[in-house]
């Protein structure tokens, strides 16, 4: 222990020493504007706290009250212990070695299911907000590193006309190059994001400010939110379970990555497979969906309200939400799409169904190939492949042991756009669905 907390202090001083020496103004300009945008990150996650801990409050509220309408006093008591200790625990000094201080593993009461599920709610609500601030501000120091290193090699590629304006050139690339060697030292450490917080001076809280229970009376006599507008879900509002697994990185050989990782996300829109329209006037929002685009996962959910709308002249009955992936080659088309719900689809002419749709950026969007499949079962699986021998799309989709495909000749080097999403066709049908973009062998039991 010693010895780790003298590597600390080491490690805390080098940092010190880096930030105190002096940098050529062009350098400090980029460090502060790198600071800045720590600093509102930092900002931002600390205002995202308090809600997060007022609706652990209301939910521990509601559960009360199913609690005494069940007669359960079991069940009163340990909420009502909970509540008195949450609160507490606010107001007392975070201890930085727990991921959660104000909620810590030893206190869940898996006695009552019920209260652990809504304490394992708020823990997984709190997780994600930690791992979603550490990733943005590697990715701010990333992008940090990427112009510094951009600015040194403009600097070194141009032409001076004296050799005093070369000297002073050279003298700022190093600058430049010395300042990017150190942040990427600090980029590749396990706490890298607490670093350069430390180091932009921008403290963000270990727990959320006590809630003011009295005003959250009203709100906790009203019935829980239904997941805000159509098309606008966020990720703070979506079930834990879903928030655990779109944050989760996707896991592939670095030294060998996928074709997926060549994709480039574009956004999201409206879509609808009766004649493959996305993002179309007249297609109306039927379903919310947030992307991680990230980890290349997106969670679509809602429920279908319209019977049938008139988009182009066309009768349109299928209606969801999509997300949209640009590739620069046709041969990168290689993935596999997995489908998540927890509201299957109840027949092959119902919904919800998961949507896939190729089109050629190249040629004024125009639809190369596509597949709808109802999701019957939790999880249902499509493949989309590019055979590398020769021009050949399939689409596939496995059920019961038979394999239903859909070919299209597609020539190399072609731009594509590449469309995933959730449509439901009866109104009051409900999408409750992740959708995973996977990688993917390049042939298989498609061909």
């Amino acid at each position: 222990m010693k010895r780790m907390f003298v590597w600390g202090c080491l490690l805390a001083a080098c940092v010190v020493r880096a930030q105190t020496e002096a940098l050529p103004a062009e350098v400090t300009q980029m460090r502060g504007a790198l600071y800045t945008e720590l600093g509102k990150l930092a900002e931002e996650y600390n205002a995202a706290l308090l809600p997060i801990a007022e609706g652990y409050v209301l939910d521990l509220r509601r559960l009360a009250a199913r609690m005494v309408e069940a007669k359960d006093a079991k069940g009163q008591d340990a909420v009502r212990k909970e509540a008195t200790r949450f609160m507490k625990a606010l107001e007392a000094e975070p201890d930085p070695f727990e991921t959660v201080p104000e909620l810590p593993n030893d206190v869940l009461h898996a006695s009552v299911e019920a209260l652990r599920l809504v304490q394992q709610g708020y823990i997984a609500k709190r997780t994600v907000a930690d791992r979603l601030r550490n990733e943005k501000a590697v990715e701010l120091g990333e992008k940090y590193t990427e112009a510094l290193e951009k600015q040194a090699a403009n600097r070194e590629a141009r032409t001076y006309r004296t050799a005093e304006m070369l000297a002073d050139a050279q003298k700022l690339a190093e600058a430049e190059k010395k300042e990017t060697r150190r942040v990427r030292v600090v980029l590749q450490r396990k706490d890298a994001a607490s670093v350069l917080f430390k180091e932009a001076k921008a403290v963000f809280k270990l727990m959320p400010p006590v809630p003011d229970v009295a005003n959250l009376k009203e709100r906790a006599e009203a019935p829980p939110e239904a997941g805000g507008k159509e098309g606008m879900l966020t990720l703070n509002r979506l079930p834990p379970d879903v928030q655990i697994r779109l944050s989760k990185p996707v896991p592939y050989d670095k030294d060998w990555p996928p074709e997926v990782t060549k994709w480039k996300y574009e956004g999201t829109g409206n879509f609808s497979h009766d004649y493959s329209l996305y993002r179309t006037a007249g297609l109306p929002g039927e379903l919310g969906i947030f992307v991680y685009d990230k980890t290349m996962r997106a969670y679509v959910a809602g429920t279908k309200r319209a019977e049938t709308v008139n988009v182009g002249g066309n009768a349109v009955t299928w209606m969801g939400k999509g997300m949209s992936w640009l590739l620069t080659d046709s041969r990168d088309l290689v993935c596999k799409v997995m489908f998540t719900t927890k509201t299957s689809a109840v027949s092959q002419s119902a919904g919800p169904a998961g949507c896939v749709a190729v089109y050629s950026t190249s040629e004024s969007n125009k639809l190369i190939g596509s597949m709808t499949v109802p999701l019957l079962t939790e999880v249902t699986e499509v493949r989309v492949l590019k055979h590398f021998s020769y021009n050949r799309l399939n689409i596939s989709w496995q059920k019961d042991g038979k394999v239903a495909r859909r070919g299209f000749t597609i020539p190399d080097h072609m731009p594509l756009r590449v469309v995933i999403g959730v449509n439901c066709y009866h109104p009051g049908e409900v999408a409750d669905t992740l959708i995973e973009i996977e990688t993917c062998t390049q042939v298989g039991d498609a061909w």
